[in-house]
């Protein structure tokens, strides 16, 4: 089974460090499904979902393998020091400012933990923005990267389309905007500024959405709603938590009183997890109803109209990501445990060492060990192992399939 209309999505959800899983699976996704004829129309990312749905959007005129491999190199080149500057280093500047906001200082105020330049400049080098522009031109591209509002807290999505078509009105029930903007590194910034630890970006571009802006994963993590709204017939969906969580973790006898570890988990879930499989089964639903309105099969419009004034119609996806929510969180742990000794320079020991008391310090001790601690997991062996497991992942799907098993699933 097939889409019928050339518009199939990438959505990409959000994941900190744990993004290299993403591109890992999409290095596999997106040449299996052009080797298959499906042609990618549309990217649309959260936080590091928006750093992949960019990096792939700005390799769409090389050929797919071509593709894979450079946005693979990109994240392979990601460390800890081209994310956020030592914490060693910046901690007095964040101490005074915690100090001197608590003091109420004219204009002294603590707005993130870390101090994230190094990124600001690594995104204006690891994509070619003109490129990206010509791209979406040249084919026909839609890009939308999502963040948070920090006026409104309302989700806005950017977008840039290379065929000058309309865009959706906002949606007050989610609440959900959007904006016609070229995108720019400022914009895949704001999308990935994870509140507290990143510091909020300030967006100019276009002048009408000027403002303050966080990581979109606050409100929206998986942007399934706007893939759709944007005019999506199918979906390609990559994210770092699994659609079913079926298997349950065995509980501890006499367990402890949760600690904060173990409850900003539980929050990630409720934003970050709970939300996209409330979506998808969302989906699946509003599929069975209009296939059984309509009589017809993927493509085919239904009697009911969405909330644009569109006929709604039977929107196929496939989705990849890992079979249990602890898996990412527990290589996290792994990786980080059984190295011993720093290595490298004298700069390279520093940030390992940080890094080894921020993974001990969120470590936890149940079931999700080292979940909290993978978003920020910015380790070359960490990326590389999460990449492979996003392959790994994404060709069992492939493999999974027989002759009565359609690549494209309806619900």
């Amino acid at each position: 089974m097939r889409p019928d209309s050339k518009r199939v999505a990438v959505v990409v959800a959000g994941a900190g460090a744990r993004g290299g899983y993403e591109a890992g699976a999409l290095s596999v996704l997106i040449p299996t499904l052009e080797a298959a004829g499906v042609k990618i129309s549309m990217y649309v990312g959260t936080s590091a979902g928006a750093i992949n749905a960019t990096i792939f959007a700005g390799l769409a005129h090389l050929p797919p393998a071509d593709q894979a491999q450079q946005a693979l190199d990109v994240w392979r080149t990601i460390s800890v020091s081209n994310v956020f500057r030592s914490p060693t280093v910046t901690s007095p500047d964040v101490a005074a400012r915690f100090v001197g906001q608590m003091l109420r200082v004219p204009g002294v105020k603590l707005v993130s933990l870390l101090d994230t330049e190094p990124l600001r400049r690594e995104a204006g080098l690891a994509i070619n923005w003109e490129q990206l522009s010509a791209n979406i031109t040249d084919k026909s591209l839609t890009l939308a990267v999502v963040a948070t509002s920090g006026g409104d807290n309302r989700t806005v999505v950017f977008v840039q389309r290379g065929n000058g078509e309309w865009l959706p009105p906002s949606d007050d029930e989610r609440p959900i905007d959007y904006v016609s903007a070229q995108i720019r590194p400022a914009h895949v910034l704001a999308s990935s500024a994870i509140p507290i630890g990143f510091p909020p970006v300030r967006i100019e571009n276009p002048p009408q959405a000027a403002g303050w802006y966080v990581d979109g994963g606050v409100r929206l993590n998986a942007p399934l709603k706007p893939a759709i709204s944007l005019g999506a017939d199918a979906l390609v969906v990559v994210a770092t938590h699994p659609e079913k969580d079926d298997k349950q973790a065995t509980p501890r006898p006499n367990p402890p009183p949760p600690d904060v570890d173990d409850m900003v988990v539980r929050l990630i879930d409720v934003v970050l997890v709970d939300r996209m499989v409330e979506d998808l089964r969302t989906l699946s639903k509003i599929n069975a109803l209009t296939a059984l309105v309509s009589g017809s099969g993927p493509g085919s419009p239904g009697g009911a109209l969405t909330p644009g004034g569109r006929p709604r119609k039977v929107i196929p996806y496939i989705f990849v990501g890992p079979d249990t929510r602890e898996r990412l969180g527990l290589l996290a742990n792994e990786i980080l445990n059984k190295r011993h000794r720093p290595s490298g320079g004298v700069a390279q020991m520093l940030r390992d060492f940080e890094l080894r008391v921020l993974g001990h310090a969120l470590e936890g001790e149940g079931p999700r060990r080292g979940d909290l601690f993978s978003y920020l997991y910015f380790d070359q062996e960490f990326i590389e192992e999460s990449i492979k497991l996003g392959q790994d992942d994404a060709n069992a799907y492939f493999d999974a399939l027989s002759s009565d098993k359609a690549m494209w699933r309806t619900h």
